[in-house]
């Protein structure tokens, strides 16, 4: 009955509405609402409209009154349809309220021109005049205004004082803009007088004659309003940035020419009518570090010890190193590009500074005023599609500077060679016995690590990013430094292929324990029992710190340099190629003494570098990521892999192929680097100048023999639970194989409870997983009978 109630009413509502609407339309103001044959009516609704008309627009509010219509409509198909009429109540009085002002508004300009009603109405001229008499022309003219922004704040939600903000922000910025580009012009003219005054001396001296024409040149086109920048920066970050080098090539400029040079680096400055943003000579343009070699076997001790000799750089293989940056002219047109490219996106800044390095290049750029750094990582897929690049990094903002990174790879990559890095001048003088030539950094630069510092490493990366490379250039290098008096390993292979070539080092570098039977662990079982070795190896080491009374392996080591009835001890590091296998067949029994080995071994020189291709939080637990600080990603599949490893996004965006970030401990901030790259032929040349060294004195650790509960059957099962056979016993009297019941009779946790339910199910007295249902027992009350005497 409501429904057809308010289907009717909005009909009314809208049929009269338009009828109001038609009167309106066609009404004229000098017919007169009397009911004479004589007079003819023009209006469309015959002599009703004429009244209406008359009333609704001379007598009241004027053309205002045309609201009245459009309301009633909308009130007409707001009942027909059944809807809520609070909200439509609410904007009723307030367009009638703006529809009496606009009448009002109209009355006042006819009080002060024509006194002509028409267009106001009858009542809009009564306000007009009562307003206009109270208030005077303009005292009526602000109410008016007041009033309109009342209701216009009072319906909406808009903000007059943001827009008063906003405005005042625009002109302060204008303002400041100003003022700026005012003293840029001023600075610029005073560099161009002095530089002038400076080139007149200058041609006295003997200095100028040692310039070259080139540089002659440049300097005397000042004069013709075609100066040059020429600037030298430093490097602030040497993470990210490059050192910005401009010089002739294949000449070195002397002390004096140098010093005469920098006043003429920091004056001459280029003048064109282009943007800041894409001026050439506002760039700053590094270029990629070529590092000079030194020979490591100069430098080794001259006397051998027991006659081993370490193995020398040189069974490296020589590359011609190839420096494949663009010149500065490329460059500078890509940065302009690459600025134009994001103004497309509504993104404004200018390049400030260029440094090419071998795999990328980095620009930096300076956002304008008011552009968010969040605006250019949103457009790094963006940025890739137009550069043509394969994937787009940045790094916003560049950690210490005001500028955000965009790295671009470039179009012909070099190749980071171990040789290069294991020759640098920063792996040869370090002093630590684990130091390891990691590769080189955006800027070509080389970039080392020292393990013993790390203390322990984790890798992460999908297949083929480089991960077994990474492994390798960290053993090799320690095998470029280190005897097996100083270093031995324990490698733990569990996809058997990857550090097989390194068994040939059974006597030298690779140590055993007395419950395993394989040079390179490659089972679970065997993976485990060199952990657990390695962890009683750990607790004997404290011992005999403490009765030599040092604190750490290099205090010991340096001691029993003057004791020879010290026990040599030397470091030792542990390297797992593949964590993801170990933790799903054995996670809780390998998780264990990784935990305890990162907590605590460092200073008994135990150092462990685990590496995965799956970077999950079920294999890389929050227990042992929070126990190794350094960690380095390779290029993984998705952010949510890249924050798992480095608590940050990136690594989706690196381009593999030994490409990385490497986080250092205690610091959140990425260094971007390229891993040195060492072929398979190159490690066997090495190893197998090792295996023709001296055998060295034998260390073999003591293990426990570990049995594991398989994922797959066929695998050994552990049974030494000794609740085990209360539980069988409850599970069959029962014959129900509920982990609920185990929990409360035996008083045990969850995680025990499943194991024994576990462990039964290895041993065919339950049946397998069944959802929320209990387990079917498989056997009978006999079953214990054979179990007692078994016992007995």
């Amino acid at each position: 009955m409501k429904n057809r109630t308010y289907e009717i009413a909005g009909i009314l509502f809208a049929v009269v509405s338009v009828f109001v609407l038609l009167s309106f339309i066609s009404y004229k103001p000098y017919e007169e609402p009397t009911i004479d044959p004589t007079q003819s009516i023009n209006n469309i609704m015959g002599i009703l409209g004429v009244y209406i008309s008359h009333y609704l627009i001379k007598m009241t509010i004027g053309w205002a009154a045309y609201v009245l219509p459009i309301l009633g409509f909308v009130w007409g198909w707001w009942l027909f349809s059944r809807r809520n009429t609070k909200p439509l109540s609410r904007l009723t009085m307030y367009l009638l309220g703006l529809a009496f002002l606009t009448s009002t508004a109209l009355g006042l300009s006819a009080v002060l021109n024509s006194h002509n009603y028409d267009d106001c109405g009858l009542l809009g001229g009564l306000l007009a005049n009562l307003f206009h008499s109270f208030l005077g022309t303009v005292g009526t003219a602000l109410f008016l205004i007041a009033a309109a922004l009342v209701l216009i704040r009072g319906y909406f939600s808009f903000s007059f004082y943001s827009l008063f903000k906003k405005i005042g922000s625009f002109i302060s910025t204008f303002l400041a803009k100003q003022k700026k580009q005012f003293d840029e012009n001023r600075k610029e003219k005073e560099k161009r007088d002095h530089t002038s005054n400076l080139l007149t001396q200058l041609k006295d001296t003997k200095e100028l004659e040692e310039l070259d024409e080139e540089e002659v040149e440049e300097i005397e086109s000042v004069d013709e309003d075609e100066e040059k920048i020429i600037t030298e920066t430093e490097p602030k970050d040497k993470g990210i940035s490059q050192t910005p080098t401009w010089a002739i090539p294949g000449e070195e400029p002397d002390e004096e020419s140098e010093a005469a040079s920098e006043p003429e680096a920091e004056m001459i400055k280029e003048e064109t009518g282009e943007d800041q943003s894409h001026d050439v000579g506002a760039i700053q343009i590094g270029e990629e570090v070529v590092e000079k070699e030194v020979d490591l076997d100069s430098l080794k001790p001259k006397t051998p010890r027991r006659k081993y000799q370490l193995p020398s750089t040189d069974l490296l293989d020589q590359h011609e190193e190839i420096v494949q940056s663009a010149s500065h002219e490329e460059l500078v047109e890509k940065a302009n590009f690459l600025v134009q490219s994001l103004q497309t996106f509504g993104v404004s800044g200018k390049v400030v500074n260029i440094s090419p390095g071998p795999i990328i290049t980095l620009f930096e750029v300076e956002p304008a005023e008011g552009v968010r750094v969040n605006k250019f990582v949103q457009l790094a897929d963006d940025l890739a599609r137009i550069m043509e690049a394969p994937r787009v990094r940045i790094v916003a903002p560049i950690p210490g500077k005001s500028s955000v990174g965009i790295e671009i790879p470039n179009k012909k990559p070099s190749i980071v060679y171990l040789r290069s890095v294991a020759k640098s001048e920063r792996f040869v003088e370090s002093e630590s016995k684990l130091t390891v030539a990691m590769g080189k950094t955006t800027s070509g630069e080389s970039y080392i690590l020292e393990l013993n510092k790390l203390p322990h490493l984790l890798i992460a990366g999908t297949t083929g990013s480089g991960k077994s490379v990474c492994i390798n250039s960290i053993i090799t290098s320690i095998l470029f430094r280190s005897s097996p008096e100083d270093v031995r390993f324990i490698l733990i292979d569990p996809k058997k292929l990857e550090l097989a070539a390194y068994k040939a080092l059974e006597n030298h570098h690779l140590i055993s324990s007395d419950d395993v039977d394989e040079l390179v662990m490659t089972t679970p079982e065997n993976a485990v029992a060199a952990l657990r070795a390695a962890e009683q190896e750990m607790r004997r080491r404290y011992d005999v710190f403490a009765e030599a009374v040092v604190r750490n392996i290099d205090e010991y080591r340096t001691k029993a340099e003057s004791n020879s009835e010290m026990e040599k001890m030397p470091y030792i590091v542990v390297i797992i190629d593949e964590l993801a296998d170990l933790m799903l067949r054995a996670p809780k029994e390998v998780e264990a003494p990784i935990t305890r080995l990162a907590q605590m071994s460092r200073a008994v020189g135990i150092h462990l570098v685990v590496a995965t291709q799956r970077p999950s939080v079920d294999v890389i637990t929050g227990i042992i990521k929070a126990n190794f600080p350094a960690r380095l990603a390779f290029q993984v599949a998705s952010r949510i892999d890249s924050r798992t490893i480095l608590d940050a996004n990136g690594a989706e965006k690196l381009l593999g192929k030994g490409d990385m970030l490497f986080m250092p401990p205690g610091s959140s901030s990425l260094i971007r680097l390229h891993n040195s790259f060492v072929t398979l032929d190159e490690i066997n040349r090495i190893v197998d100048h090792v295996s023709q060294q001296p055998s060295a004195e034998e260390i073999e650790l003591k293990g426990a023999s570990v049995k594991l509960i398989g994922v797959e059957g066929g695998e050994d099962i552990q049974t030494d639970d000794e609740l085990l056979t209360e539980a069988i016993k409850l599970v069959v009297m029962h014959q129900q194989g509920s982990i609920s019941l185990i929990q409360r009779r035996l008083r045990v946790g969850y995680s025990r409870a499943a194991r024994l339910i576990d462990m039964m199910e290895q041993l065919g007295i339950v049946g397998p997983f069944t959802g929320s249902k209990a387990r079917e027992v498989l056997v009978d009350e006999s079953y214990l009978q054979m179990l007692d005497e078994d016992g007995e």
